[in-house]
């Protein structure tokens, strides 16, 4: 099975604007860990830069976080 990241991406705006501003980092959080088992490592990455509420998911996911080169702009958010 593969998931074309913009179909992702534009779905994610899309059902967004129906998520309260208050609950749309819990509903990031729960995408992400999902996602997460079913792409690839730059599909994350470029799923995770739509936005900061999957921005910050992301981060919270990649183990060792602080540990990355800072000029390594795949993680540079």
């Amino acid at each position: 099975m593969s998931i074309d990241v913009d179909v992702l991406v534009e779905t994610y705006s899309t059902l967004k604007q129906y998520i309260t501003p208050k609950d749309r980092q819990e509903a990031a959080d729960a995408l992400i860990s999902v996602l997460v088992d079913l792409l690839g490592d730059s599909d994350i990455k470029e799923f995770a830069s739509t936005d900061n509420f999957t921005k910050n998911s992301f981060k919270d996911y990649v183990k060792d976080y602080e540990d990355l080169d800072p000029e390594d702009e795949e993680f540079n958010y």
